[in-house]
């Protein structure tokens, strides 16, 4: 007998622990044996929007790819969940126990591997490549996992028109992360924060074409001008838990950035364009189809790093607004400008209207031979924006010598 495991067991129990043990082993075992696995997981995956949707995407997605048939079972145990709806649409594949008298009387078996599958925290995965990126590379164009419901589509549907949406009217989900949502931990990650008015140009490109634009979020952000074509969502009196989930499982497309907002279309099967990408070893998106711009980076002098000297740097691993500022090195926003053709271009994807300039594949080419298998997007099969390429070739130039005090590789 396992002393460490039958002593946790015990304390899950109480005093009677030992006593239970027995039985408790001899289920697990039977419950193997049937295929059940109980899941243990990052303690953020139930709490975070992003890693509701990621982990449990690419767990299943991982068992589907392999052949392995499990029932997994997930265990609440108390915690609020990021987005109750979202959670919801998980039940169709995992077992989700609320009860807090079943959670209590299930836990012991965590303590069993044989009835076990952990969950690695995909989506903060720090100092190596994502295998996130590398099961949604792998997955390809298979169908989602998730999908809205008819009924679900219909609810929704109700609420565009009150926005004054003409029925068959396409949508663009827009979001740009602030710090409000998590005020508590901006100072360690606001370098991937980004103001919404550098994604009005690109909004109205999208009007122009004939779609709406809906900004997501949360009301804590800055108001947007109200504008035709252009909900403010995040700060309306409807949003909720539902209506997040409808819209960017519904929109044509996600015009983001580094939030996990983009994850929640990935897993229902959209695509996202998405600019101001930080750390720039995280450059690439999550899902295959996907089209991305990074922040260019600058040092203490003010000059502009090649790609080739940023994704070098070990700044390209750094996760902490604290890191590069102790480097000296400050990450420069996209303009407008870039939004806005990054915007068209996925337009002009989904339209099949997209043309491609000869050396496009060449520039694409020549910075995916920038990254490296450390890099947290190295598993990625999307791509970066062609006309931010076209427009900085001269970055992807031969390496420059790094600047005293960085950390080259």
């Amino acid at each position: 007998m396992n002393d460490d495991r039958t002593g946790l067991t015990e304390q899950m129990l109480g005093r009677h622990g030992l006593f239970f043990y027995p039985i408790y082993a001899l289920l697990a075992r039977i419950l193997s044996r049937l295929g059940y696995r109980f899941l243990h997981t990052h303690i953020w995956l139930i709490e975070d929007f992003g890693q509701l949707a990621m982990d449990l995407d690419v767990y299943l997605k991982r068992q589907i790819l392999s052949g392995r048939k499990v029932k997994p079972i997930l265990l609440v145990d108390g915690r609020t969940p990021a987005n109750e709806a979202l959670l919801a649409h998980w039940t169709r594949y995992i077992h989700v126990v609320r009860s807090r008298a079943m959670n209590v009387l299930l836990r012991p078996f965590l303590q069993f591997p044989e009835v076990v599958d952990v969950i690695p925290a995909y989506s903060i995965a720090q100092g190596g490549a994502s295998h996130n990126h590398e099961i949604q590379r792998l997955w390809g164009d298979r169908p989602p996992l998730l999908q809205l419901s008819e009924a679900e589509i219909a609810k929704g549907e109700e609420q565009l028109r009150a926005w004054g949406m003409p029925e068959g009217a396409w949508f663009v989900c827009v979001h740009s992360r602030e710090g409000g949502f998590k005020p508590v931990h901006d100072w360690a990650h606001s370098f991937r924060n980004s103001r919404i008015d550098g994604y009005r140009e690109a909004m109205r490109e999208i009007v122009a074409r004939g779609g709406w634009c809906i900004r997501v979020g949360d009301a804590t952000m800055e108001p947007l001008a109200p504008a035709p074509g252009i909900v403010d969502y995040a700060r309306s009196p409807a949003k909720s838990a539902w209506m997040d989930i409808f819209l960017l499982a519904r929109c044509r497309f996600v015009l983001g950035n580094t939030s996990g907002v983009f994850i929640i279309s990935g897993i229902f099967g959209k695509r996202s364009a998405l600019a101001n990408m930080a750390p720039i070893g995280a450059a690439y998106s999550l899902f295959p189809g996907d089209i991305t711009i990074p922040k260019l980076l600058q040092d203490a002098s003010g000059r502009t790093l090649s790609f080739g000297e940023a994704l070098a740097d070990i700044s390209s691993e750094y996760y902490l607004t604290t890191e590069f500022a102790e480097q000296g090195l400050r990450h420069i926003d996209n303009t407008p400008h870039d939004i806005a053709e990054l915007g068209v271009e996925m337009m002009d994807r989904l339209e099949g209207k997209f043309v491609e300039d000869p050396d496009d594949a060449e520039l694409q080419a020549r910075f995916r031979a920038l990254m490296r298998p450390e890099h947290y997007s190295w598993h990625s099969a999307g791509r970066i924006g062609a006309a931010f390429l076209r427009r900085h070739r001269h970055l992807l130039d031969a390496l420059a010598p790094l600047e005293k005090g960085h950390h080259g590789s």
